[in-house]
């Protein structure tokens, strides 16, 4: 059985590499595209990418309150109540 701990570990992970992986490819286009102009369609493109590391960083301070909730009433290694 997967402590709470893990639970937590494991999906401030995937936060995280949704962040990076959002700003690596928004880094990649910029450098793809910066001797020509920037089209709309890539423009928008950008723009969801910056949406979606902000949208990241949200999620993980929000898992942090509810970790911290959670710490409180259960044990994180044995997900039994203190």
């Amino acid at each position: 059985m997967v402590n709470i701990r893990e639970l937590f570990h494991k999906i401030g992970n995937l936060h995280n590499k949704i962040s990076v992986g959002a700003g690596l490819t928004k880094v990649e286009l910029k450098h793809q595209f910066k001797d020509e102009p920037v089209s709309r369609e890539i423009e928008k493109v950008l723009n969801r990418l910056s949406e979606l590391e902000q949208i990241a960083v949200e999620a993980s301070k929000e898992l942090r309150q509810l970790k911290d909730i959670i710490y409180e009433k259960l044990d994180p290694d044995t997900n039994k109540p203190k």
